[in-house]
């Protein structure tokens, strides 16, 4: 019951804010009026006797200066006399000690009569462009009548920002409102500084707007010349950017972080460290986006952990990774051991020396691919073509060359391999590996399938093979191979 009553009690504060509208947005608003200063003087001490070439007369011409203590919006100055008022008066106003003096109210001569009345009151015309403001005021006199008292009254000068103020307190402070700050609310709060400074008026408030910093900075300032630049829409600058974000709105990640996409940019945990491995890596810095490491030669990895493809770790800091020497050129590769079955000797047809592609030899082949080998078929079923076939499931990724009468298309396919080739060495397949396949289209239990046996080759795939593959194969359909074959007789 309590917390519902203190929620109401709230709830009826916020919308009774002179400062706010009912629906919450700020309007012009100003404090009280409130006694600002005042004295009082004893009559028969205001004026002093003096001899002159008529005889003894009071002789009252003075002045009185009063201290208001910090700067307010005067509404009236009341000034009582112990006689009828003096013929000339003038009340001056100043913004502080020692400062230019302006004449407010001037009465050189009460008409009518010699003097004037005993109580004089200057009130300040209505309309925010009439108001005076001032923190101290003079009141100068002449004739014979003594200055019993004086009065002043006016508002705290809030600019329009606060509806209360503790006009006792030196200097006074104003309770600011509108995102403002400062005695008198003459500057926006730290974190509300993406437009300038505006006093606020009865037609339009001004408030202070808050600076873009996605939660991560507490301060920001204004820039002039980004606010003109943006036509008058923003010229906030976020300053002292946390959780390791920077940016005019620390919108973005500090050099040795980069942009977590698992997290909104206004959490705490968006920037996350790099990681960068200290000898695999450049330096510290990784890509804002995706936190790849810049990795020195060989290394590879988001952090820069690991050697690459045809790379093998060194004693090295300098160079943590050093190429493997290959004792290959273009396309080249080296038969690997046979079986340990004597029958399997002088069996494959391929040589222990390097293996080079040529255009000679890419126009005797019936196929040339890019494949990758999925799974061999059960036994049983190899059994059932009445040979001994294995049966291969291959994903062909590129098709360099294939006859025309049996075309071979990218994606699944199927190919034969002898029980005894595979026996033997002649092929070493590891399902999941790469391979360049080149090898016949005939000759198998199935014509319209592939055949890989010993008169072909299966050769570990290397992506630097692509290059000159493309050009074999520009050759071959620019008519090289037909160059090649030899004359017909007559």
């Amino acid at each position: 019951m309590s917390v519902t009553f203190a929620l109401l009690l709230l709830l009826s504060q916020a919308t009774s804010d002179p400062c706010y509208h009912p629906g919450g947005r700020p309007r012009f608003c100003l404090p009280p009026v409130t006694q600002l200063a005042g004295v009082a003087a004893s009559c028969p001490q205001a004026c002093t006797l003096s001899t002159g070439a008529e005889g003894s007369r009071a002789a009252c011409n003075g002045s009185l200066t009063l201290a208001l203590g910090g700067s307010f919006l005067l509404a009236s100055v009341s000034l009582r006399f112990c006689t009828p008022g003096p013929p000339a008066l003038v009340v001056s106003a100043a913004w502080a000690t020692g400062g230019p003096w302006r004449s407010l109210w001037r009465r050189p001569a009460w008409p009518g009569a010699l003097g004037g009345p005993e109580k004089v009151t200057f009130r300040a015309p209505p309309g925010s462009k009439a108001s005076v403001v001032a923190s101290h005021l003079r009141v100068e006199f002449g004739g014979r009548a003594g200055l019993a008292a004086a009065g002043v009254r006016g508002r705290c000068q809030c600019h329009g920002h606060a509806a209360r103020c503790a006009a006792r307190a030196r200097p006074p402070r104003c309770r600011c409102r509108h995102h403002t700050t400062g005695p008198g609310c003459e500057s926006c709060r730290p974190s509300h500084r993406d437009w300038p400074w505006r006093p606020a008026t009865p037609w339009h408030p001004h408030p202070c707007l808050p600076c873009s910093c996605n939660q991560h900075a507490r301060r920001c300032r204004f820039n002039s010349e980004l606010f003109r630049l943006s036509g008058g829409r923003s010229g906030g600058v976020c300053e002292r950017c946390r959780h390791h974000t920077a940016g005019r709105h620390c919108h973005y990640c500090q050099p040795g972080f980069w942009r977590d996409p698992g997290q909104p940019i206004t959490s705490r945990k968006a920037c996350r460290a790099c990681q960068c491995h200290p000898i695999g890596a450049t330096g510290g810095t990784c890509n804002q986006t995706s936190g790849q490491c810049s990795c020195k030669i060989g290394v590879t990895g988001l952090t820069c952990s690991r050697c690459g493809p045809g790379y093998q770790q060194s004693r090295s800091p300098r160079m943590p990774c050093q190429r493997i020497p290959e004792a290959t050129t273009t396309l080249a590769t080296t038969s690997s051991a046979y079986g340990s079955d004597p029958q399997c000797h002088n069996y494959c047809n391929v040589s222990g020396t390097r293996v080079h592609m040529s255009l000679r030899r890419f126009c005797q082949q019936d196929y040339v691919l890019h494949a990758q080998v999925r799974a061999a078929e059960a036994e049983a079923e190899a059994e059932a073509a009445g040979q001994a076939w294995q049966r291969l499931a291959l994903h062909v990724l590129a098709v360099y060359k294939q006859r025309a009468r049996q075309p071979v298309r990218r994606g699944g396919q199927e190919a034969w391999v002898p029980g005894a080739d595979l026996a033997c060495g002649c092929l070493r397949l590891q399902p999941g590996s790469h391979y360049l396949v080149l090898g016949s289209a005939a000759g198998g239990p199935d014509p319209a399938r592939l055949v890989l046996d010993r008169h072909g080759l299966a050769l570990p795939w290397r992506p630097r093979w692509a290059g000159p593959l493309r050009r074999l194969q520009r050759e071959e359909r620019a008519g090289g191979c037909r160059a090649l074959q030899p004359p017909t007789p007559a």
